[in-house]
């Protein structure tokens, strides 16, 4: 027999904020990171093929993925960057702030990727290529814990509504 978790009652009581940046109630926000976090924690691995396998496809693939998480990152950005001012429960987590700095020092470095790629994506690939993708994936991974404890601990961009079943104090075995 499966027992139901029950919501913990009084002041650890989990509570939800609500995007205010969301399109029929999904939060925008989340939506869209999900591009740029794969896009730009991928350049490192198609520099790293490029490097140990040759062909130059790599390295343009590398060039591309930065541009693109670049700029789908940037809106993600725009819609994050709303949401945290408009909601002032965000406002009140340190994590919040981290995972902004976070997010905006992978949103620089993918600038910056883009930068020393422009002229010639191949050439650039070693050192600092290959250094940049490397720092910048260890900030994707950064910022992107920050936002998934914003997310599923704090309860931050969700749609904030309460469990039908939570109020009824159903404990039979859900199907």
């Amino acid at each position: 027999m499966r027992e139901t978790l029950k919501q913990p009652q009084g002041p650890e009581q989990h509570h939800t904020a609500p995007s205010r940046m969301a399109l029929f109630k999904h939060p925008i926000h989340p939506m869209l990171v999900v591009y740029p976090i794969a896009l730009l924690s991928l350049v490192v691995v198609t520099d790293v093929l490029h490097l140990w396998h040759g062909p130059d496809f790599w390295a343009l693939a590398s060039f591309w993925m930065s541009a693109v998480g670049l700029a789908i990152g940037l809106v993600a950005a725009f819609f994050g960057t709303f949401d945290l001012f408009l909601i002032r429960e965000v406002r009140r987590h340190v994590s919040a702030w981290t995972h902004m700095i976070a997010a905006m020092m992978v949103l620089a470095l993918a600038a910056v990727g883009v930068w020393v790629r422009w002229p010639d994506p191949v050439a650039a690939v070693w050192p600092w290529g290959l250094l940049v993708s490397s720092v910048m994936l260890l900030l994707v991974m950064v910022a992107g814990w920050l936002g998934g404890t914003l997310s599923f601990r704090h309860g931050i961009g969700v749609y904030g509504e309460k469990d039908p079943d939570a109020d009824k104090g159903n404990d039979s075995p859900s199907a």
